[in-house]
């Protein structure tokens, strides 16, 4: 009898590990399988080229305003020395440089000067500007407020700003109006605005590599869904957990892409899952509702190139400039209910880890941007 208690135990706990498994096995595979010396390049756009490569380093999101069409980038140079997802920590913080956004007017006829058309977009009346280190961002256009997720020195938080760009002819201003931190959210990584005052924010780790190096990768590798999505209500101050997600947003590890039905609570329910054979990083959608997902096919590649770049830069002997230079591949593909999944675009050495593209289809410009890449590279189809 107390055999076949066991054997009954030992099957169930095989049934309930084996989605845990295959998963894992899955990912191994992948990683084996897009290793850079078997890795396939793929190009279906007409036209692509780098553009600011002098002025935009580090970009790890980025938005399209398609009623103006204008594009916000979200930039932290520093990221080669400052990075909390991945865990880069420089000793001494006074030598990092704070982090910066960027309006990009790629619709507007009358600049002659491609670069007169990117602008950095001033903080104003922001007293943490020195300690800013911009990752996800997300507008809300009918009242023009900007949402920006700030891995500051001195902990997370989500910044929130009054966006005015409606002058060509000079800088764009975000004026400060709040910030909001919560021991919830404790690695904000992305932002989806649900109204005027709700807001989805997902959080990459629960623990974090800044004080659980050790925990932290494992919650990575082994695709723990520790992280999660919270529901925050900016008129009741309301932050709930609606949704646990392995590696939420940034470089998930489960290489899919996973789709939720919203109820009236604004609670969340999984409804079904995209396999993509890369680790996906940001999405976004197009206005025909065509949803872009841009990843990392090899995240050993670019972990390696991290931190060999830190340790250039740590090391005073060598020029900062060269330092910066590096390769690690990205992918870009698309997905819709028609046409399910398709490759756009697969790249070695083009943009050094690319990790969000946003495309404005009546103007057939499409944008993609890298984790640690210089400039933006900008696509036709």
């Amino acid at each position: 009898m107390v055999s076949v208690i066991r054997i009954s135990l030992s099957i169930v706990a095989l049934a309930l590990l084996y989605p845990f498994v295959a998963e894992r096995a899955r990912v191994v595979r992948l990683l084996v399988d897009n290793a850079p010396h078997k890795f396939t390049e793929v190009n279906t756009f007409a036209d692509s080229s780098i553009k600011f490569a002098d002025r935009l380093r580090n970009c790890e999101d980025g938005l399209m305003i398609d009623e103006d069409h204008v594009a916000i980038f979200s930039c932290d140079a520093s990221r080669d020395v400052w990075n909390t997802v991945m865990g880069t920590f420089t000793p001494d913080l006074s030598t990092v440089p704070h982090g910066n956004l960027h309006l990009y007017r790629y619709g507007r006829k009358t600049a002659s000067d491609e670069e007169a058309k990117l602008t950095t977009i001033e903080l104003r009346d922001f007293a943490g500007i020195k300690d800013f280190h911009p990752l996800g961002i997300e507008y809300h256009r009918p009242t023009s407020t900007l949402y920006v997720c700030n891995h500051s020195f001195n902990g997370s938080r989500i910044e929130v700003f009054s966006l005015d760009f409606s002058d060509s002819s000079k800088n764009p201003v975000a004026t400060y109006q709040r910030t909001i931190i919560s021991p919830l959210i404790k690695s904000p990584n992305a932002i989806a605005v649900l109204s005027d005052h709700e807001l989805y924010v997902t959080s990459d780790h629960y623990f974090l590599q800044r004080y659980n190096p050790v925990l932290s990768w494992l919650e990575t590798y082994l695709g723990l869904p520790l992280g999660g999505v919270f529901y925050v209500n900016l008129l009741t101050n309301e932050i709930r957990t609606v949704a646990r997600v392995p590696f939420s947003n940034g470089i998930t590890l489960t290489a899919a892409v996973r789709f939720y039905e919203m109820s009236s609570d604004r609670s969340l329910k999984q409804t079904g899952a995209v396999n993509v054979d890369f680790m996906p990083d940001n999405l976004s959608t197009d206005k025909n509702g065509v949803l872009l997902i841009t990843g990392h096919p090899h995240p050993p590649t670019l972990d390696k190139m991290r931190l060999e770049r830190f340790e250039c830069l740590m090391n005073s002997a060598v020029g900062n400039l060269n330092c910066v230079d590096g390769k690690a591949p990205f992918w870009v593909a698309e997905w819709s209910a028609d046409g399910g999944v398709k490759t756009l675009f697969t790249s070695k050495d083009r943009l050094a880890g690319g990790c969000t593209s946003l495309r404005d289809t009546e103007y057939n410009v499409g944008i993609t941007l890298g984790l640690y890449g210089k400039g933006a590279f900008v696509w036709k189809q």
